[in-house]
């Protein structure tokens, strides 16, 4: 405790982007309070904060609060993506949130709040630690899943999600006792001191235990069998917040599981848990595209591309060597801004949060709405991982990283499973640009916040798929501080 209670310049420093999230959360919901007509500067300011937390994110490498918090290049890759994912969402949330009269502080805190949770929880050496930074970030997102309360499918969404999400919770910590049982210890460099002077990995005790943790995890990854909450908290959850709870939680419940495993695991990741990854990742890549392909509603559709999607991630973590890390997070960088466009253009191209969002209402949108209909369509090539999109190279990589371990099968499958994907994906850019539209369908003209989204996530779509480089070299750095 004297490490906790002494707090040092670098104690602050590792933890100064969630702390400073925190404050500017709390100072809008104090306005929302007592100054509501600053609300349409509120997205502002939410900005302002993300701008504020990534520059203080410049903080070094190196461990704090006695060991309990581990800051690395990969902690800063993750802030990141968190950090790019809250702006996004603001940006192109807004107008949407303004025209339900939902353009409130606490929607923008919470946001906030859940991108602090989720980047403590990576900056974690301590399995409490983790514990404590996923239920931060869950317990906002529950109350985002009801943000439209006055919904019955938002209000049934919420309630299974939070149900469900405390099950996981459970799971997180007996899988932390079980751990503390047998080693003594719930620090993961403690951990893989003890295993690697010899402590027995085939204890019972220990296996269950990282079971439960791994299964906790992907719960929030929304692998199958652990998948069942998402398409309605997809379908009932406001657009903006589905942007940011389909991205960035998942990128940090992916880089803590390859953490715990390979903390757990220092020789290399052998019996059980290869057989069981790889067949997390058939499972969710198969139920997932074959699922998709009969939905009609859009939000669930994308539902169930998601937990494809992170079946693709699974093969990387089966795979579990440096070049698959390096895939995972191009993937997930990928990923981000290639789901948050799709989202934000669905809502752009609704009729309202309040409405359900029929494949058929996109009907004709190509010529009445192009710019949204161009991200959308953009989007949709990027999830198929068509060249020369970002999405291409993330499952290029992942997929190459498995054939070069010897994984052939799980390659086959993950590319069998992009090309059903082909059949829904395609399937929304026939309908915006060949069909006619059935009925009329009003939808809001583009402001400047969601036009500035639109051309962020399409350049990062584009560019980063023709001149991957940059994008390489972070997650190559990033990778390093992986253990493997």
């Amino acid at each position: 405790m004297p490490g906790f209670l002494h707090v040092t310049a670098a104690d602050v420093s590792a933890v100064g982007p969630e702390a400073f999230l925190c404050v500017v959360g709390i100072a809008l919901v104090l306005l929302d309070a007592f100054a509501r007509s600053l609300r349409p500067s509120f997205p502002y300011l939410a900005l302002g904060g993300v701008a504020v937390a990534n520059f203080l994110g410049g903080y070094p490498s190196g461990s704090a609060f006695a060991g309990a918090i581990e800051t690395s290049e990969l902690t800063r890759f993750v802030d990141l993506l968190a950090l790019a994912a809250v702006a996004l969402a603001t940006l192109g949330g807004g107008a949407l949130l303004a025209r339900d009269r939902k353009n409130q502080g606490e929607f923008y805190a919470l946001l906030l709040w859940s991108a602090a949770g989720l980047m403590l929880m990576v900056k974690g050496d301590d399995l409490l630690v983790v514990f404590i930074g996923l239920e931060v970030m869950s317990i906002a997102l529950y109350v985002l899943a009801a943000w439209y309360r006055e919904v019955a499918e938002a209000t049934e969404a919420a309630m299974k999600y939070f149900l469900m999400g405390a099950l996981a919770s459970t799971f997180l910590l007996l899988g932390v006792a079980l751990v503390y049982g047998r080693l003594g210890s719930t620090r993961l460099t403690a951990l893989k001191g003890a295993l690697a002077s010899g402590e027995g990995f085939s204890d019972p005790m220990l296996q269950v235990g990282l079971l439960a943790i791994l299964a906790a995890l992907a719960f929030k990854i929304a692998l199958v069998p652990f998948h069942s909450w998402a398409p309605d908290v997809y379908q009932g959850m406001t657009t903006p917040a589905v942007a940011f709870l389909s991205t960035a939680p998942k990128a940090a419940a992916v880089v803590v599981a390859v953490k715990v495993l390979g903390t757990l695991a220092p020789s290399g990741l052998g019996e059980p848990w290869r057989p069981l990854l790889s067949l997390l990742a058939i499972l969710s890549i198969l139920f997932g595209n074959v699922v998709a392909l009969a939905q009609r509603d859009l939000k669930r559709m994308l539902a169930y591309s998601g937990i494809a999607q992170m079946g693709y991630v699974a093969i990387g973590l089966a795979t579990f060597d440096g070049a698959a890390f390096e895939g995972i997070l191009v993937f997930l960088a990928g990923y981000l801004a290639t789901n948050i466009a799709a989202f934000l253009a669905v809502a752009a191209l609704s009729n309202g949060e309040k409405e359900a969002h029929p494949l058929a209402d996109l009907a004709g949108m190509g010529r009445n709405r192009p710019f949204a209909a161009s991200v959308l369509t953009l989007a949709m090539l990027s999830l198929t991982g068509l060249p020369p999109t970002v999405g291409f190279i993330g499952k290029l990589l992942v997929f190459r990283a498995a054939i070069d371990a010897g994984l052939m099968t799980l390659a086959l499958v993950g590319i069998f499973g992009s090309l059903v994907s082909a059949g829904y994906y395609l399937r929304v850019v026939y309908t915006l640009w060949m069909k006619e539209p059935s009925r009329e369908v009003s939808v809001p003209e583009e402001d400047v916040l969601s036009g500035a989204a639109y051309i962020l996530v399409s350049v990062a779509m584009l560019y980063l798929g023709v001149f991957p480089r940059l994008l390489l070299d972070l997650a190559r750095v990033a990778a390093r501080s992986l253990p493997y």
